[in-house]
């Protein structure tokens, strides 16, 4: 999930300076059997997520940090992530796999419901799953079942790939010059429910990581009566905060309150969740989250008492490294700058060279980032299977100050091939976030610095920011990333692959191609690792991105709050959230 996440990607935000836009948690004990609670389970949630409002709370659409945390209360798969990144047990009692690895069959929990009491059963697991890849949805993150190279979910490529003749109607018709039969469904197909307790999902090459894909939002359970018959919009997530309990969604908790304006929504208990009979019965009551679009904001209202979190910001961070209520965990994350294949003078190699060994990561690092987070040439982040503590920059530069010397001569043999004149960059940036600012500030003094180079600082609002990043509508612009599930395939093949989602600058490298794809469906852990080294730093050779630091998660959080605990996915995992609870105070 681009830092927009878990599974999520907010490019832009106050996390770039170590302080996490993404979501917080803090305070790591487990409640002792029969703890003394306060009377008011209520949770004061302060939530710096850049923009006044979530970008969605529908599973199926979910990219960013900021959706996936309240997504994730509200909504279950059939599967989770623990505190530790293992997948676990969640709307699925247990599973099979076939000795081949194209089969999994998924045996349901009983009792499973959603917040009104509609009973929770195979067929809206199988109803999700197809409908996040069905086209007429048109999911940006289709390609968590679909894959990117190599496909999933059989014959979930081509029913992606059909054309969506009436979004409102949900009509498919044939790409042009297709001439295979129309598919216009999976289920019955690839995805399979034999009876209700029980889910068949067929692939059609194995991958290692499969499992680990399905703790991803685009597998949890909806309602199709709520939903309702159109699928090209998300009108239906208006419904969930309706009636005594709400409805659709089928996680612990229910929307009771989703104020757009006012950046407050409510989570209550839910009632129905299959939990309160088996063992996982939160002590919470209640979540509620106020949403900010300004990080400094979110901080003052933290300090001032009203909130049980906050995050503090880079300018305040050494304050509050003194205060007892302060927590900090290292991170599976990932930040770089990323030059737009496609514009010029990017378009060159020696061009992305020059930029990228032009900057100095430690100076970012102590003078903007104040010390929070660790420079390095890493696409893949120290933590996870397939780190490599011996990959180096372009042109083997190890050094993390860069390499101006480089630098100056790969312009200059940009400059002497292009002899006409040379196209001004712009570098794309949240306008609203101030770490972005001083980021974007910090890079293009760099640049004017070293190279003689001046770029056009191009702030924007936080959603506008997002669609341009998504679309490739830039020359330059900042990416982070955290992991969705820990596996270098999340951080290589799915951003970085010829053509995927997130390639929106364009990179193409087919070496590292060729690589990645076989490690994707390797049954070999050693030699998926091998080729995922190799490929990673062939991408960084090729500069389709280039890394900068990886993040630290710091946050506050009052003292009376027990049992809430952040992990390296920049997560709060829902078996944590169903141990949290807040004693008298």
């Amino acid at each position: 999930m681009r830092l927009g996440n878990r599974k999520l990607w907010l490019p832009g935000l106050a996390a770039t300076l170590g302080t996490v836009a993404l979501l917080v948690a803090g305070c790591g004990t487990t409640p002792p059997s029969g703890p003394t609670l306060a009377k008011n389970q209520v949770f004061n949630f302060n939530y710096p997520d850049g923009a006044t409002d979530i970008a969605t709370m529908d599973p199926q659409q979910v990219q960013d940090t900021g959706s996936y945390g309240v997504v994730q209360l509200v909504f279950d798969g059939l599967v989770a992530q623990d505190n530790n990144l293992a997948v676990e047990h969640w709307g699925a009692k247990s599973w099979d796999i076939s000795a081949d690895g194209l089969t999994y069959t998924f045996h349901l929990r009983s009792g499973q419901a959603f917040s009104n009491g509609t009973p929770v059963t195979s067929t809206d697991y199988a109803y999700s799953i197809n409908r996040v890849i069905n086209p007429c949805v048109a999911s940006p993150v289709s390609y968590y079942l679909t894959g990117t190279a190599n496909e999933l979910i059989k014959d979930s490529v081509a029913f992606n790939s059909e054309v969506c003749s009436d979004p409102k109607a949900g009509t498919l018709t044939p790409k042009k010059g297709s001439t295979a039969p129309l598919i216009t469904t999976l289920v019955g197909d690839s995805i399979l429910t034999p009876d209700d307790q029980t889910l068949v999902i067929k692939l059609s090459n194995p991958a290692a990581y499969f499992l680990e894909a399905m703790t991803y939002p685009v597998t949890y359970a909806v309602d199709p009566s709520v939903v309702g018959p159109v699928l090209s919009n998300e009108t239906w997530t208006d419904k969930l905060y309706q009636g005594a309990t709400g409805q659709g969604g089928s996680g612990m908790y229910y929307m009771a309150k989703w104020d757009h304006n006012s950046g407050i929504i409510v989570l209550k208990q839910n009632p129905h969740w299959w939990g309160l009979t088996q063992g996982k019965t939160p002590f919470l009551k209640e979540i509620d989250f106020t949403i900010f679009n300004s990080s400094d904001t979110a901080y003052a209202a933290y300090q001032a008492g009203q909130f049980d979190t906050g995050t503090p910001t880079s300018q305040l961070l050494a304050a509050a490294k003194q205060q007892p209520d302060f927590h900090q965990t290292g991170t599976l994350t990932f930040y770089g700058v990323e030059f737009n294949y496609k514009k010029p003078p990017f378009d060159d190699l020696n061009a992305r060279k020059a930029f990228c060994l032009a900057i100095n990561r430690d100076v970012l690092n102590s003078s903007i980032l104040k010390n929070a987070d660790t420079p390095h040439w890493n696409i893949v982040p120290k933590g996870m299977p397939g780190y490599n503590p011996n990959v180096t920059g372009p042109e083997g530069v190890t050094a993390t100050t860069g390499d101006a010397t480089k630098a100056v001569a790969d312009w200059t043999a940009y400059k002497a091939a292009h002899t006409g004149a040379i196209a001004t960059p712009s570098y794309l940036y949240v306008a609203s976030s101030k770490s972005s600012q001083q980021l974007a500030t910090a890079l293009i003094a760099q640049w004017q610095q070293v190279l003689g180079v001046s770029v056009t600082p191009n702030g924007e609002d936080f959603n506008k920011f997002v669609a341009d990043d998504n679309a490739g509508n830039y020359v330059i612009t900042r990416f982070g990333w955290a992991d969705d599930y820990p596996d270098p395939q999340d951080f290589l093949t799915l951003l970085f692959s010829t053509g995927a989602q997130y390639n929106s600058q364009g990179a193409s490298v087919p070496a590292a191609d060729t690589l990645m794809f076989a490690a994707d469906k390797s049954s070999n852990q050693a030699d998926r690792i091998s080729k995922y080294n190799q490929a990673e730093q062939l991408l960084i050779n090729d500069v389709a991105t280039c890394p900068l630091y990886s993040g630290n998660a710091y946050y506050q959080v009052r003292s009376y709050v027990h049992g809430w605990s952040i992990n390296a996915s920049t997560e709060t995992a829902l078996d944590v959230w169903v141990n949290t609870y807040i004693a008298p105070h």
